[in-house]
This record gives C-alpha cells, structure tokens and sequence, in this order.
C-alpha cells in the first residue's frame, strides 16, 4: 500500500458519472489516503459523506436531469448543442480548484472521459499523473462499441462549423492559451494521453473485446456501496414478485406513455409494480391505480432491486450495470444511441431483452417482463454475472489500481 497520498477528483455533474466514484473514494480514505473531490455543490454532501474534502461549484447544466426531456431523435444540432454545454460546465470549476489546489498538489488527478476537461489540464500544467475513469463502454484499437452509431441511416451529425461546434473550439483554445497550454493543440488536448491507465465500470465479461485492452485498462466493475443517504424501501409483505419501472436519472419525450404502457402490462399481474415517474410525469397522467402499484418520483433504486424480480430500464450503464448486480435480467427501452449499444450487448450476451421504443407496446412489454422472469437459463446466466461482479470487489479493486498507480509516479 502507497501511505497518505493526495488524490483529486474531477467529474460530470450527472448521478451515473458520480455514483461509481463514491465507494472508491471512500475506500481510498479507509486507507489513509486524502482524497480532494470537485463536484457541483448539488453533489457536495453525498461527496462529502465519503470522507473527501470537497470542492463544490456552482454548476451551469440542469441540477435535475429528469426535468429535461431528451428528444425521441436526436439531431445534429441537439449534438453540437450539447457540446458546447459539456464543454462549459466541464471547465466551470477550474478557477476554484486551480487556486485551492495550487498550493496542495496532488499526487495523483482522477477525472471521468466525460467532464475531464479541467483535471486534463491542470494534470498537464502541473505535469501530475492522470488516469480517467469510464462509466460506460471504452473503445480501443481493436475494439469500437460504438462503430455502427455514426452508420445509422436516420442521423447527420453537425457540421464542423456548426456555430455551437466553432465556440466549443473556440472555448477551448482560449482556456489553454490562458494557462500557459498555447503548444496544445485542441485536437492533442481531446484526445488525451497524458492518463497511464482508464479505470472502467464495466466488468470485462460485458466490455466488447475487453482482452484487447491490456495494462492501459482496468475493469473493476461496477463500483457500489452504500447509499443509505438515498433513503430506504420495504416490500409490502404480501409476498408478491415486485417489478421495478424507471428510466434512470434522465427525462425522455412521450415519457408518459411509456409509463401508460407498463401500467397496462403489468398492474393485473399477481405483482407488486413499482413506477419510478422522474420529473415530467406525475400519477395524475395514469389515471386511478390499483393497490398494488406505487408510484414515485423518485425512488431509492438499489434499496428496491435488492428486493426485485423484474426491472424495466433504458438500458443506461448505470442502471444496467445496478441489475446485473443484483442479479436481476433487465427488460430495457432504449432512447439513445448509446443506450441502444448497451441494449445490443445485453441480449448478446443473453441476460436481458430490448424491446425499440418504436416497437412497444403493453403487450410486447408484458411478454418481455413474464418471459424473463420464467426463463430459467437466463436468470443463471445473470447470477453468474452477479457472482463474478462480486468477485471482483469493485471499489477495492479500482483503489487497488489508483494505488498502483501512485506507487509508479
């Protein structure tokens, strides 16, 4: 073990870049370590609750995600739209960490691959060692999950001058000649390569050609610990399977009729139905509900799949990967092109079923959600998932590879 060293975090301002983090940082202060973590200051207490010292600002994107609805398709502009706020809320903190951390450099800059911006460059400024952490699927020289998004028929992506695309560049180059970066070229500065190693929370067995990364990766896995701060959830004791119905920490177009959807499917089966509705639907949308549906606009998830049978989802990684920890085959509704991949290797790798937004129905959902829970090869395929998961003890694991990481700077 490496003693008492000062680790920083920097991360996107969204529950599925910042859960995984949480256990991990917690576990690198149960080892001595001092962890200095910079989150959007709606995020402070649960950052704080971990034992790090907390660098909280003042966030420029939504503080509530599922009150914005992503489009049913997604167009060129929503992309370049995006990159510019991406961009800006990534480099929102920099003033404020670079001044309190100036004086305290840390030994080692952890950063996600989405919000990386303002740890990539103060790693590079300082000349301190990097590594990235990956939420969702990584690609590498041999392996691109994501190669057939930019093929599909029904998508243009931006062009380079795109007004929103130009002030991202532009956005950018004025950050890094301000700090001394002018030899960086934006390109250079994108693509990174100053990080030794990806920490990714994605187990191998699910990671397309995972055997292709080598010692440049380290899959720990999701990364979960205790959210008792989330609050708590008891089944009712009926006895009854209980199926759980949420689309993550997002909002979706016509989220209502998803919901008008699942309650069709599933409010008459022997179950108990858990509706998780987010910000854009309330249950005055359904309309009267029998007894055994609940419903919520938000719920603590993993209190509620630790006693699950079923789970309809989105197909996010986080939510997927929360299933696959519990041993739970997820039915999933994909909305975006990442989600679809997600999706694609959920039913790959036979431990869940998809169902295109284009394509359901109360009944396709139905089926899906009752086939699941009755096939039996399915549910071993997931627990085996479960166990190997486990196995690897994720936040262990990825303090383990933070340390060794530190050992070799």
């Amino acid at each position: 073990m490496t003693e008492g060293r000062h680790i920083a975090f920097f991360n996107y301002a969204a529950h599925g870049h910042i859960n995984p983090t949480l256990p991990v940082a917690a576990e690198l202060v149960r080892r001595g370590h001092r962890v200095t973590y910079t989150v959007a200051s709606h995020f402070a207490d649960v950052v704080a609750a971990t034992g790090a010292e907390v660098i909280a600002y003042d966030s420029v994107v939504p503080k509530s995600w599922n009150t914005v609805a992503i489009p049913e398709k997604i167009t060129g502009d929503d992309i370049a739209e995006a990159s510019i706020a991406h961009l800006r809320e990534a480099f929102t903190p920099l003033a404020d960490a670079e001044r309190q951390l100036d004086g305290d450099r840390p030994d080692l800059m952890v950063y996600d691959s989405f919000g990386f911006a303002s740890g990539r460059l103060l790693a590079r400024k300082w000349n301190v060692p990097a590594m990235l952490t990956a939420t969702t699927f990584v690609v590498g020289e041999h392996a691109n999950p994501y190669a057939d998004m930019a093929m599909a028929p029904d998508f243009t992506p931006p062009s380079p001058d795109h007004p929103s695309l130009v002030q991202a560049q532009e956005l950018m180059r004025e950050t890094l000649d301000a700090h001394g970066l002018e030899d960086v070229s934006n390109e250079e500065f994108s693509a990174g390569g100053e990080e030794k190693q990806t920490l990714v929370f994605v187990p191998p067995e699910f990671q397309p050609g995972s055997d292709t990364f080598g010692a440049t990766h380290a899959f720990a896995g999701p990364c979960i610990g205790d959210r008792a701060h989330q609050g708590e959830w008891q089944p009712p004791g009926d006895g009854r399977p209980v199926v759980l119905v949420a689309l993550g920490s997002f909002g979706y177009e016509n989220q209502a009729d998803f919901y008008r959807h699942a309650l069709t499917a599933l409010a008459d089966l022997p179950w108990h139905v858990v509706l998780s509705l987010g910000g854009l639907v309330t249950a005055d949308d359904l309309g009267p509900l029998p007894p055994n549906v609940e419903t919520h606009a938000w719920v603590p998830q993993l209190a509620v799949l630790e006693h699950a049978s079923a789970f309809v989802s989105h197909a996010g990684m986080g939510s997927t990967m929360e299933a696959l920890y519990h041993g739970i085959p997820p039915v999933v509704v994909p909305r975006t092109a990442e989600q679809h991949v997600v999706a694609g290797r959920l039913v790959e790798l036979g431990l869940g079923r998809t169902i295109a937004p284009s394509e359901l129905t109360a009944e396709a959902l139905r089926e899906a959600v009752v086939g699941l829970y009755e096939d039996g090869a399915t549910r071993q395929r997931v627990k085996d998932m479960a166990a190997s998961i486990a196995g690897r003890k994720g936040p262990q694991f990825a303090a383990d590879a933070i340390e060794a990481q530190l050992a070799a700077s």
